[in-house]
């Protein structure tokens, strides 16, 4: 079987993310051949050459150990304004050779651009296209005059692929706002990796070393791309006269980069926040280590156009390692989790911003709340569940295409 999965971003940096969980699992079966079309979105590949040629990765594992997912990612110029659509010329070309040398039984696109180029292909080949809509794409892009192009492309991969699948329910009432039919909908959220979530002792105690964290300090923990509206600097704005006067013993531990990464940096040095470590990104793999530090963990967004509507599957990673998380009302997590499932939800940033102070004295009742979170997920959002759905659902789309 024949995978052809189209992406706007970096697999080999970004995420780990949906896409990583499920492709990278279903690599290892030797009867699925996943191959990934990707793009440096982030410029990683530096060359002192305008032309940057096609590169081609394999057995990168960024979920899953022992994956054999190939990543394909076009040649392109590295010319301001030029870089996209470069690379998207490249992309049809390279779909093109794809499609020839091993025809897709499925395509599954998470982007705009690459996604309506195979959905070009979906439908003179007749190839089954699954669109799993896991953001709101349109509203990512930088440009604001672009964002309605975007939106008019976004329509049309949701109005004419063959199946849509979303992470939650509010996902799934915009994309049929949008065009989609109810029944080409589902719903697959994002899920845990139980094979990844034992702690290495040895590095644990080298992490505590390394940072310096005592047994009685209080460490709240945020992980993943460092947004301005993650409400990090508030947080660290509002606590810290109180961590240098001594009143409270708390440190704040962040874990990620990208976004206002070097604007927090910088802004921790120039107040002398010492008691924030910003720790940059980290392997997936050495994660649960940083994770095993904290205390209580934060879902701290900002409630916006793009946080309103999805789940993020940090709070789902939280969990998993039995940790008691902290969140904003965000209204997509509160419809999928629950008011009764162990999330702490603060009534908006600056309520749990302000909460963050009740919770330093009650670290043994944290950690039952942990324990309990970790059984709601283990029931409900474990990636051996989830898998299942996902392939009958694949499975499903191929057979209707070809009874069509």
């Amino acid at each position: 079987m024949n995978i052809l999965v189209l992406q706007e971003t970096d697999w080999l940096t970004r995420g780990p993310h949906t896409q990583h969980h499920i492709f990278e699992r279903l690599s290892k079966n030797p009867l699925i051949n996943v191959t990934v079309l990707d793009y440096d979105i982030d410029k990683i590949l530096k060359s002192e050459s305008l032309f940057i040629r096609k590169q081609i990765y394999n057995q990168i594992d960024r979920a899953i150990k022992n994956s054999n997912v190939s990543i394909i990612r076009t040649a392109h110029l590295q010319v301001t304004f030029v870089r996209r659509i470069s690379s998207l010329i490249t992309n049809f070309i390279e779909m093109l050779k794809i499609v020839r040398k091993s025809r897709p039984d499925v395509i599954v696109g998470f982007s705009i651009t690459n996604g309506l180029i195979g959905l070009i292909f979906s439908k003179f080949l007749k190839i089954p296209y699954i669109f799993f809509y896991i953001d709101f794409l349109h509203k990512l892009v930088p440009i604001s005059y672009v964002q309605d192009i975007a939106r008019v492309v976004e329509r049309i991969l949701l109005k004419y692929v063959d199946y849509v699948l979303v992470h939650t329910k509010l996902q799934r009432n915009y994309v049929i706002r949008e065009g989609t039919l109810p029944k080409n909908v589902g719903i697959l959220p994002d899920g845990i990796s139980l094979e990844n979530i034992s702690v290495n002792e040895k590095k644990f105690n080298m992490l505590k070393s390394k940072y310096s964290i005592k047994d009685n300090e209080f460490i709240i923990f945020f992980m993943g791309y460092l947004y301005e509206f993650a409400g990090l600097q508030e947080i660290i704005d509002f606590y810290n006269d109180d961590v240098k006067s001594g009143k409270i013993n708390l440190r704040f531990l962040i874990l990620g980069d990208g976004g206002i990464y070097n604007h927090l940096v910088s802004h921790v040095k120039k107040i002398k926040a010492d008691w924030v470590i910003l720790a940059g990104r980290v392997p997936f793999f050495e994660i649960v280590e940083y994770i095993q530090l904290a205390d209580l963990c934060l879902l701290s967004f900002r409630i916006n156009e793009i946080t309103r509507e999805v789940v993020p599957i940090k709070i789902f990673e939280y969990m998993a390692m039995k940790k008691p998380v902290l969140s904003n009302s965000l209204p997509a997590v509160v419809l999928e989790i629950g008011k009764d499932n162990e999330v702490i939800f603060a009534k908006n940033l600056d309520d749990l911003i302000r909460r963050i102070r009740d919770f330093i004295p009650q670290k043994e009742e944290l950690k039952k709340i942990g324990e309990r979170g970790f059984s709601f997920v283990k029931n409900n959002y474990a990636w051996s569940k989830l898998m299942k759905d996902f392939k009958n659902i694949m499975f499903e789309v191929i057979k209707k295409k070809i009874r069509r």
